[in-house]
């Protein structure tokens, strides 16, 4: 142990520039840390000061000086929220947010504070929260040395694994679409492709022009033809054999119903995996199937006295017909479906889905000649699709040369004066034509065209769920009450006619049985429309949760294992921290969370006897299988701990259900829900009124007519005969047609925007600008001064503390700069659309290239372990690589844990006490 010393001004001084950068970091950090946490309690809102009440003690208001400063100058004063009458604030923040919090923190509020356990209250922090915060603050603050620190050699952000993500974009890719032989550049998935090649039209029988719509249509002597249609799948698999794979492929044709029986098999035998609408077998393209035959249904009526063979003929093969690609939009469909499916190693290795793919009766090596002939006819067809993408790209870069020279311009007049952002928008006062505007503005206008009508290509024609989506538009655009809209717009008041809708969505009403299990589940009092709405709904979900579970334990787990099952019972029912120590002892054991929910002694009933260790190691030893699956290719052996992950993943979305129909049972919630609407609302709708919002709102309605027929026309026509510059041309001009429109709204609303809404909007923004710039200008308002005077601090031990804090986040960076080198190692996906998209951020990133985070006053170290952070939080549930990541990152952590913060944590009151005196004199 070292000297303790009272009086150490002189030994802090001493500290060296990268000593000093870190303790600041840490003692930011921590005090972040503290005050997220105590955001849990329900005095939260009175410790963040006015406009809030304060029921208690004033000491609270210098509890949370970074949050309190960041509430005052940024939360409260968000244009729409400020715009509004101070009584109507006061109100808001008082009588509506306040007793939300109090209410929601007194029912979810863990017991963390009777607990010693630091390490558990820290992990609960909203990490992103904290990293944002933290980059903010970090940026803001500085220390004696924090410049120095900058200008010396250390280990930087460019050090720690910033790879060249961005090259000067070549828009010099091949399209050259896989052939069937090309086994290197298909797309895998757990070493698996598959592809619907070709389609065959093999029966077409004539029955009745039946129609819906018209009942003496069983009079009429037409006919219509049906077609029985098979898809050809392609199933490729691939191993490695020391650096190279080897690949084996065959050939299996399914009809569209046995995708139907696959998948409910798949339901089934997985019901907590196929739960996910992704995994929805997609439905028959009903204007595809009119097409097939020229594009109306006129088109594929015959007389009855008109040979039936002739007609057959007409039709037969699997060529094009009317221009079109037989059931081209549902091969694309279900090779997506399928796509999804394999990502799943369960489900890929399933028996069920095997046989679906690889059913010995059925496979075959070669395709027909009539099936090549389709499936060139259908490559042909992609590689205009993605010619077309390419086509996006060529333009869009030839834009962004314009831009960045532009963007480049405007970031120096950015970083001498951050008053620049709304300069730039006065043009958009002056004049409502994009033809008056800036140069910088014309040129983004232009970038963001060419970003939309790339975004409606990639989305309604190219990816193979794409005619899905576009029905889906379409279908809603036609049920839209455009004009019911517009004239509310046009002859009412919106702002009444919204309060009138909320008033009868939020009415209080006697309750009423609506079928709830029990009396104690139902709502206590009178309740609303909403909440009875949403309740039900989610009672809905939960009856599908209770079936899911009895499907699992009446079929899959016998009562031996209910021990098990009862403890992922308990499990869900946990409060937080001891769910956070459960997932912690996982992390210590480096062992599955899930057997560690099995197994520890922090949930009851605990495993006692004989029978149950017995039956705890078999599960281990499927788990053990079940890592192994993409080796062993069989999921036989994982079935026992694959059912009890099910049962567990359903538990926890039902526990989560759960959570949210009692939350739309509080009244503070559905009081939260009217209010924000109110007050966001209200100001805005006032400026869109006088704006004349039914003129654009008629305009509007005008382009969703012009872009849902071009859209249409394309994805079933002319997609498959116009050359790819055309399909270019063809969205471009639309956005250019319609996009006078959108500059003489904006236009309006600035010069009818009476409380100055939007640019209050951009002053905001620029307030965050000025933030990082004050330690430029005058830093003593930003400069933290360390001191130890009063204090017994541990010299030694501070020092050893001090070092081991920095030796943590360095080794923190090589572990990110390491994992990513090996990431980009693995081998990637050499297919045509990863090219395309890979190039697509090439493109993107011309704009901000030669743009660093310093340029605005941010370290650029600062703002990659931010995005480190965020990286972190996405680890769960991925390849080996991001587990042994996490391994270490736990590892790490743990190391400096048990070295401790106990001698850095002491100077925590100083720097708080300085925090508070220079945030309440920074005004914004």
């Amino acid at each position: 142990m070292g000297q303790l010393v009272k009086d150490q001004g002189e030994f802090l001084d001493g500290l060296s520039p990268t000593q000093e950068h870190f303790l600041k970091k840490y003692l930011l950090e921590h005090r972040l840390y503290d005050e997220l946490h105590s955001l849990s309690k329900p005095e939260a809102c009175e410790m963040l000061g006015p406009p809030f009440k304060l029921k208690s003690s004033s000491e609270k208001l210098d509890e949370l000086p970074l949050l309190s400063f960041f509430y005052r100058e940024f939360g409260s004063t968000f244009p729409f929220i400020a715009t509004n009458s101070p009584k109507d604030q006061l109100s808001f923040w008082q009588d509506t947010v306040q007793p939300f919090m109090e209410k929601f923190n007194q029912e979810n509020i863990s017991n963390s504070d009777e607990r010693s356990n630091s390490t558990t209250k820290r992990r609960q922090i909203n990490r992103k929260m904290l990293s944002g915060l933290l980059l903010f603050y970090n940026s803001t603050f500085i220390t004696n040395k924090d410049l120095k620190y900058q200008s010396d050699t250390h280990l930087k952000a460019s050090d720690t694994g910033k790879l060249d993500k961005f090259q000067k974009s070549s828009n010099e890719i091949a399209i050259s679409v896989a052939g069937l032989d090309d086994y290197e550049d298909f797309k895998y998935n757990n070493d698996t492709s598959i592809n619907v090649v070709a389609v065959r039209d093999v029966s077409a029988t004539a029955a009745p022009a039946y129609s819906a719509w018209n009942p003496l249509s069983y009079m009429s002597s037409t006919e219509v033809q049906r077609h029985n249609f098979e898809f050809i799948l392609q199933v490729t698999t691939r191993t490695l054999h020391g650096c190279n794979y080897q690949y084996g492929s065959h050939f299996i044709v399914r009809h569209y119903h046995e995708f139907k029986i696959l998948s409910n098999a798949l339901k089934k035998a997985y019901p907590g995996l196929m739960a996910k609408r992704s995994f929805e077998v997609p439905l028959k393209n009903k204007a595809e199937a009119e097409d097939y035959f020229g594009g109306e249904y006129e088109a594929s009526i015959v007389s009855k006295s008109s040979s039936i063979a002739e007609t057959k003929e007409s039709g037969s093969g699997s060529g094009m017909k009317g221009g079109t690609l037989p059931r081209e939009k549902l091969r694309l469909a279900l090779r997506g479906y399928l796509r999804t499916l394999i990502m799943i190693p369960e489900i890929i290795h399933s028996k069920a889905f095997q046989k679906f793919i690889s059913d010995s009766s059925l496979i075959f090596n070669e395709l027909t000649p009539d099936d090549i002939i389709d499936f060139n006819r259908r490559i042909e067809h992609e590689k205009k699709s993605f010619s077309t993408q390419l086509e996006f790209q060529k333009q869009t870069s030839k834009v962004m040369i314009q831009l960045t020279q532009d963007f480049d311009d405007f970031k120096k007049k950015l970083i001498l004066d951050p008053e620049t952002i709304s300069t730039i928008f006065h043009d958009i006062k002056d004049s409502g034509s994009i033809k008056d505007q800036s140069q910088v503005i014309k040129t983004f206008n232009e970038w963001c065209k060419l970003e939309v009508a790339a975004t409606l290509y990639h989305t309604f024609l190219s990816q193979d769920n794409s005619a899905e989506w576009l029905n889906k538009c379409r279908r809603f655009h036609r049920l839209f009450p455009y004009n019911f809209v517009y004239g509310i717009l046009r002859y009412t008041n919106p702002v009444k006619v919204v309060g009138k809708l909320l008033d009868l969505l939020l009415m209080n009403i006697p309750s009423i049985s609506f079928g709830w299990g029990n009396d104690s589940d139902k709502p206590k009092g009178g309740s609303n429309l909403l909440s009875i709405i949403f309740t039900m709904l989610l009672d809905e979900d939960l009856s599908d949760f209770e079936k899911e579970l009895t499907s699992l334990r009446e079929e899959k787990l016998d009562s031996d294992y209910d021990i098990f099952l009862e403890r992922i019972e308990a499990y869900c029912e946990l409060d937080n921290d001891t769910t956070e120590e459960i997932k912690q002892e996982s992390e210590l054991k480096s062992d599955d969370l899930l057997l560690t929910v099995l197994s520890t002694d922090l949930i009851s009933p605990k495993l006692s006897t004989s029978i149950d260790h017995f039956k705890f190691s078999q599960i281990k030893s499927s788990f053990q299988s079940y890592q192994l699956i993409s080796i062993e290719k069989s999921v036989t052996k994982s079935e026992l701990f694959l059912n009890l992950k099910q049962y567990w993943q359903i538990q926890i979305r039902k526990k989560d259900t759960k959570v949210l129909k009692q939350l739309w049972k509080e009244p503070e919630l559905t009081n939260l829900l009217r209010e924000t609407i109110t007050i966001f609302y209200q100001p805005l709708i006032q400026v869109f009124a006088k704006a004349q919002m039914h003129v654009v709102f008629k305009s509007f309605q005008t382009f969703m007519n012009d872009l849902m027929r071009e859209l249409h026309l394309l994805s079933n026509k002319e997609v498959y005969y116009l050359n790819p510059f055309q399909i270019f041309n063809r969205l471009k001009a639309l956005l250019d047609k319609h996009e006078d429109v959108l500059w003489r709204f904006l236009h309006n609303v600035y010069i009818n925007d009476e409380q100055s809404l939007f640019e209050n909007v951009i002053k905001w923004t620029e307030k965050y600008l000025f933030m990082l710039r004050i330690k430029f200008v005058e830093e003593d308002k930003v400069k933290l001064r360390f001191s130890s005077k009063g204090l017994d601090l541990d010299r030694e031990l501070f020092m050893v503390q001090l070092n081991a804090r920095t030796d943590s986040v360095v080794k923190k960076r090589k572990l990110f700069k390491q994992y990513l080198e090996k990431k980009s190692l693995t081998p990637k996906d050499t297919s045509l659309q990863s090219k395309l998209d890979q190039e697509w951020e090439v493109v993107n990133g011309q704009m901000f290239a030669d743009s660093q985070p310093a340029d605005f006053g941010v370290s650029e170290e600062d703002f990659e372990e931010f995005n480190h952070a965020n990286l972190e939080e996405e680890l769960t549930g991925l390849g080996q690589l991001e587990s042994n990541l996490k391994k270490d990152l736990f590892e790490l952590e743990e190391e400096a844990r048990k070295v401790g913060t106990s001698e850095l944590d002491k100077l925590d009151v100083g720097v708080k006490q300085q925090l508070l005196v220079m945030l309440r004199g920074i005004r914004l």
